[in-house]
């Protein structure tokens, strides 16, 4: 028998629904719900060790949960607001109003911390204009979203999510697996090396590392690999293009702040010049 936390796990899964534990590694297919006493049984589809307190995906399901639970209510209010954070990073969005609600917790100092917005799943991907309009920052959290949506549709999401970031002149990380073969070699593989320089050429404003840095043997090593990848990736954008890609969808008038920074960047385009 495997618990798990999420009491209405029963009730939202019918036979037939897929449940994928630990980042994939093991696949269940459920058999039968029984809604009264909270079990589900399944067919386990592969061999794998299951550790404690491993993350669940369900594929195509909408989950009844809160976007924000007590605890982080609490560390929130008596924590991050005295330490003055300056960003939250939300996982799981589903809707625009999950942000929302988190900036009428935040109350007066909604105005001076800035949400970061990880869409997960496939609810996510299908709101993703309305979370967009009320974010100021996004990632395109690749791991969870990979099993939740079919694998071969993960470079169209991550495409079409950065490039409307970029419409909307909003921050967006690309994250998850990008250099993972340094987790344990020194040299990433051709493909990570490609999927880093895309996602510049894509147009991501950053990227990021996890297991590689968090627990991997060549944590400096990634850092500077992925580093070099990018600068040879951005000498190679047509930042005319992309500039007059941007203009095209500005809001007509434009504030005189981008005013100012779009002649700055027309100057330097025009001159050919080199910021550093």
């Amino acid at each position: 028998m495997i618990c798990m936390s999420y009491k209405k796990l029963a009730d939202d899964l019918n036979p037939g629904s897929v449940i994928l534990c630990a980042d994939g590694t093991i696949t269940l297919t459920v058999l039968s719900c029984d809604k009264d006493l909270g079990l589900v049984r399944c067919r386990c589809e592969n061999s794998s060790l299951l550790g404690e307190r491993k993350n669940v995906n369900l594929p195509g399901v909408i989950v009844d949960l809160p976007t924000l639970t007590e605890k982080d209510i609490e560390d929130i209010l008596q924590w991050g607001i005295p330490n003055k954070i300056d960003m939250i990073a939300l996982s799981f969005v589903r809707k625009g109003s999950d942000l929302v609600e988190v900036r009428k917790v935040l109350g007066e100092h909604a105005k001076s911390i800035l949400l970061m917005s990880k869409v997960e799943n496939q609810e996510g991907v299908a709101n993703f204009d309305d979370i967009l309009a009320n974010s100021d920052a996004f990632m395109v959290a690749r791991g969870d979203l990979g099993m939740e949506i079919p694998i071969e549709k993960i470079f169209l999401a991550q495409k079409a999510m950065i490039y409307k970031c970029n419409m909307q002149g909003k921050p967006v990380v690309t994250a998850t697996q990008m250099l993972e073969s340094m987790i344990k070699s020194p040299r990433p593989t051709r493909a990570e090396a490609t999927d880093v320089a895309n996602a510049v050429l894509d147009g991501t404003d950053c990227v990021m590392l996890s297991g590689e840095t968090a627990a991997g043997a060549y944590p400096e090593l990634a850092v500077r690999t992925m580093a070099k990848i990018c600068i040879e990736a951005e000498s190679s954008l047509d930042y005319g293009a992309v500039f007059k890609r941007a203009m095209e969808s500005a809001p007509v008038p434009m504030s005189p702040l981008e005013s100012l920074a779009s002649s700055a960047v027309r100057a330097a385009n025009s001159t050919k010049g080199i910021w550093g």
